[in-house]
């Protein structure tokens, strides 16, 4: 059995400040979202909807203490930094993963979830 992930939910607790940072610092599109009668957005890779944005305090009931990082990858990890910059956002120095030829970095979001990108 195949299993890939399908989404992330964050909880923001500002929800266009959110948009704009996943919009801006990591590239994804705000898209279509079903009308679920509660404030949200849908924030698409290419055709995929992978981040799913709840206002903080609505929506789903489930809790986000358990959640240690989102990752996202890059076939150009220094382009990816570049935007950063550009942006005037901080995030950690670029390291290696063990054993591997890609290197990360971790920023937080507006709502302090931990962000991971890497790539080569």
């Amino acid at each position: 059995m195949a299993v890939t992930l399908n989404h992330v939910n964050v909880r923001a607790s500002n929800l266009e400040e959110t948009i704009a940072f996943y919009v801006r610092a990591i590239g994804l599109t705000e898209g279509w979202r079903p009308s679920f009668g509660f404030p949200g957005a849908w924030l698409y890779a290419g055709e995929t909807p992978v981040v799913h944005l709840t206002l903080e305090g609505r929506g789903t009931a489930s809790g986000s203490e358990g959640v240690a990082h989102i990752a996202f990858a890059f076939d150009d990890l220094d382009a990816a930094l570049k935007r950063l910059d550009q942006l005037g956002l901080r995030y950690s120095p670029p390291s290696r993963q063990p054993g591997t030829g890609l290197r990360q970095i971790f920023l937080v979001d507006p709502n302090g979830v931990a962000v991971e990108l890497q790539g080569r």
